[in-house]
């Protein structure tokens, strides 16, 4: 079989096209595996990669559906890894949420139940955090879930009735408004 210089150049033009391309997603691979704090829009690239890899909730995202996209990365823990990555630069939990939920807004469009939208396109707070706390920790108070509260450099802690110091959006968490009037509900019913 004769080659032509010209096909073997075009062969060499093809090989060259295909080495750099592999060289490219190596060290793509490798930068990202490096560097835990890349992100794109906000987002970081673990998180991306998990979405990615969400059939439904990719499904939602190319729908335009907000609803169902914000329920399907709640499922997959999206938000607690979000304000995990951003923790570190927030000394309030309310500006972390806040932040957070800004980068869900600026991707997807979604904007969250404690938010409504300003006239310069920035979510704001309905019920500002220290109210939205305040009325967290009556409820808790009626419940029985907390005795006290503190706060130490910006983040609110609560006190267990067994002495337990928690800051306050680890038990809100679990304690959410809705369970927390059940448990009035049930302690007022005996």
């Amino acid at each position: 079989m004769v080659i032509t210089r010209k096909r073997l150049k075009l062969s060499k033009h093809w090989a060259l096209r295909g080495g750099l391309l592999l060289m490219l997603i190596l060290g793509g691979g490798w930068v990202v595996s490096r560097s835990p704090s890349f992100t794109i829009r906000g987002v970081p690239l673990p998180i991306l990669v998990k979405f990615f890899r969400d059939e439904p909730a990719r499904s939602a995202f190319f729908r335009g559906d907000t609803q169902a996209l914000h329920d399907r990365l709640n499922g997959l823990g999206v938000e607690a890894e979000m304000k995990a990555f951003y923790r570190a630069q927030f000394r309030d939990e309310g500006q972390l949420d806040q932040h957070v939920h800004q980068i869900f807004f600026d991707v997807t469009g979604y904007v969250g139940k404690a938010y409504r939208l300003n006239d310069q396109g920035r979510l704001v707070w309905k019920n500002s955090p220290t109210q939205q706390f305040d009325q967290w920790f009556r409820l808790a108070l009626q419940a029985g879930v907390v005795v006290d509260r503190h706060q130490v450099n910006g983040v609110q802690y609560v006190i267990s009735p067994q002495g337990v110091e928690a800051p306050y959006h680890q038990i809100a968490g679990i304690y959410p408004k809705s369970l927390l009037r059940q448990l009035i509900k049930t302690k007022q019913a005996q």
